[in-house]
């Protein structure tokens, strides 16, 4: 049974060359260049997320700030 799913996907001919001819470059093939430049792209936006929210929460005044002294002194007081 397969492991991977298929997934066929077009590009223009100039960009296809062009990442045919990258992936040659990092010694890669071009499902390894595509996956990669995939899961980089979901981390970007998870992290433009995180970030969207914890602007919102300390604009809302619902963030939780480290205590002073950081996380050392959250530590000791355990």
């Amino acid at each position: 049974m397969r492991k991977t799913a298929l997934i066929t996907v077009s590009l223009p001919p100039a960009m296809a060359a062009k990442s045919a001819k990258f992936a040659r470059k990092q010694n890669m093939t071009r499902s390894e260049l595509f996956r990669t430049a995939l899961r980089n792209y979901l981390e970007e936006v998870q992290l433009d997320e995180a970030i969207r929210i914890a602007e919102e929460e300390f604009r809302t005044g619902k963030a939780k700030l480290l205590p002073k002294g950081g996380l050392v002194a959250l530590m000791r007081k355990k």
